[in-house]
C-alpha cells in the first residue's frame, strides 16, 4: 500500500464531500418523490375500478384499461424518450415528465367520458416512461458509485411507498369524495414533486447520449435477455391478478369497501420491507435470490384464489405477495444492469419498457379474463405465468461471480 493510498483528506475536503453528499441525497429524495408520484398515478385506478366503471357506464374490464393505456405508452416512451432527449440536462427532462403527470391528472379529474379519461392516461404514460427511464439510473450520479446501490434502492422504494400510502389513500379519498377527487390529489402530489426536483436536483448533463445501438447491446447480453424475458412473464402475470384485487376482495373475500384500503396498505408495507431486504442477498447470491423472489411471488398469486376466500387468508397471502413483489423491481433491474456488466441509461430504458408493456398486457389480459370468466381465473393465470418465468429464468440465466456484482 502506498503513502497516497493511506492519505486522509483534509478537513476542507471532508467538508466539501459531506456537503456534496448531503445535497446528493436530497436530490435522490426528490427523485424518489417523483417515483412515488408516478406509481401512485399509474395504479390509483386499481382501488377505484368499481366507481370508475359505474360512473363511466362501462364494465370492470374496460375500466381496467385505465391501467393498460399508460403502461403501453410508457413502454414505448421509455426507450424513445431516452434516445430523443440526446444530451439534454436530465434535470430538465425529469421536470418535463413531472409536468406531464400534473396535466394528465387534472384532465382525468374532469374527464366527461371514458375516451377523455383514457386520453389523460395516455399523457400520463408519456411522463411515466420518460421519468422512469432517466430517474431509475441516476442514483450513482447524485451520490457517487460507492452509494449507488443504496440510492437506487431508495429511488425504487418510491414504488413500495406509493403502494403503501398513495394507492390506499387514493382509494380512501375516492370512497369518501369520489374517484375524481383522488386524481386531483395526485395532481397536487405531482406539483410537489416538480417543485422539489427544480429546487434540489443539480444539473445532470450527459456527454454520451443513449443511442439505439446501445439499446441493442443490452439485448445481446445473455443474462440481460434472460432478465428481460422473466420480467415480461412475471409482470404480465402479476398485474393480470393484482389489477383486479379490489373486485376480488369485495366479491370473493367479502370485505367491505372501506377495508380494501387496509389490505392494499398491508401489501404496500410488505413491499417496502421486500424492497430494502433484498439488497444484501443480491450482493452475495444474486441468481438464487432472484429465483427465490420469483418462486414466492408465483406461490402468493396462486394462493389468493385458494386461501384468500377468508379475511385472514387474504391478509396473509397479500403480505407474502407484497413482500416478493416489493423485491422484484430492484432484483430484476440490478440483474439486467450488472449480470452482463452493462450499466447505462440504455439498460434502464429497456428494463422500464419491458416492465411497462408487461404491466399493460397484464391489466389487459386480466380484464378480458374477468369479463369472460371470473376474478379468480385471473389469479390462476398470473400464477401460471410466474411459473413459466421461473422455468425460463432458471434455464436461460447464468451464475454471476460475486466479484462481478
Amino acid at each position: 500500500m502506498t503513502t497516497r493510498d493511506t492519505e486522509k483528506p483534509s478537513s476542507t475536503e471532508q467538508d466539501h464531500e459531506h456537503k456534496a453528499g448531503v445535497a446528493g441525497w436530497i436530490g435522490v429524495g426528490a427523485v424518489t418523490l417523483g417515483t412515488f408520484t408516478l406509481v401512485t398515478n399509474e395504479f390509483i385506478p386499481v382501488g377505484l375500478l368499481t366507481n370508475i366503471a359505474s360512473d363511466m357506464h362501462v364494465s370492470i374490464g374496460v375500466a381496467g384499461t385505465t391501467v393498460t393505456v399508460p403502461g403501453l405508452v410508457a413502454a414505448a416512451a421509455a426507450p424513445l424518450v431516452t434516445v430523443a432527449v440526446g444530451n439534454l440536462d436530465r434535470r430538465i427532462v425529469l421536470a418535463l415528465m413531472s409536468i406531464a403527470f400534473i396535466v394528465a391528472d387534472v384532465l382525468a379529474a374532469f374527464a366527461p367520458n371514458i375516451g377523455i379519461l383514457l386520453l389523460a392516461r395516455f399523457a400520463l404514460g408519456l411522463g411515466i416512461g420518460g421519468f422512469w427511464a432517466i430517474g431509475a439510473s441516476i442514483g450513482g450520479r447524485l451520490v457517487g458509485p460507492a452509494s449507488a446501490g443504496r440510492a437506487t434502492a431508495l429511488i425504487f422504494s418510491g414504488v413500495s411507498i406509493a403502494t403503501v400510502l398513495g394507492v390506499p389513500l387514493g382509494t380512501y379519498l375516492g370512497a369518501l369524495f369520489g374517484w375524481r377527487t383522488a386524481f386531483l390529489a395526485t395532481a397536487v402530489l405531482g406539483l410537489a414533486a416538480l417543485t422539489l426536483q427544480v429546487i434540489f436536483l443539480p444539473p445532470l448533463r450527459v456527454d454520451q447520449p443513449v443511442t439505439f445501438r446501445q439499446l441493442a447491446s443490452v439485448l445481446r447480453g445473455p443474462n440481460g435477455r434472460a432478465g428481460l424475458i422473466a420480467t415480461l412473464l412475471l409482470v404480465v402475470g402479476n398485474f393480470a391478478a393484482y389489477t383486479f384485487i379490489e373486485p376480488f376482495l369485495l366479491q370473493r373475500t367479502g370485505v367491505s369497501a372501506g377495508m380494501v384500503s387496509v389490505f392494499l396498505l398491508l401489501y404496500g408495507v410488505a413491499g417496502i420491507v421486500g424492497n430494502f431486504a433484498v439488497g444484501r442477498p443480491l450482493a452475495t447470491r444474486m441468481r438464487p435470490t432472484i429465483l427465490a423472489v420469483i418462486t414466492v411471488l408465483g406461490l402468493s398469486i396462486l394462493a389468493m384464489p385458494l386461501l384468500g376466500l377468508s379475511t385472514l387468508g387474504a391478509f396473509l397471502v397479500l403480505a407474502f405477495w407484497g413482500l416478493s413483489y416489493g423485491a422484484l423491481p430492484v432484483a430484476m433491474q440490478t440483474w439486467v444492469f450488472t449480470a452482463d456488466r452493462i450499466k447505462s441509461e440504455g439498460g434502464s430504458a429497456l428494463y422500464i419498457s419491458t416492465f411497462q408493456i408487461s404491466l399493460a398486457l397484464g391489466a389487459l389480459v386480466g380484464g378480458r379474463i374477468v369479463d369472460a370468466a371470473t376474478v379468480s381465473t385471473t389469479m390462476f393465470t398470473g400464477a401460471a405465468l410466474a411459473a413459466l418465468a421461473l422455468i425460463t429464468f432458471a434455464a436461460l440465466s447464468r451464475p454471476v461471480p460475486v466479484d462481478k456484482i
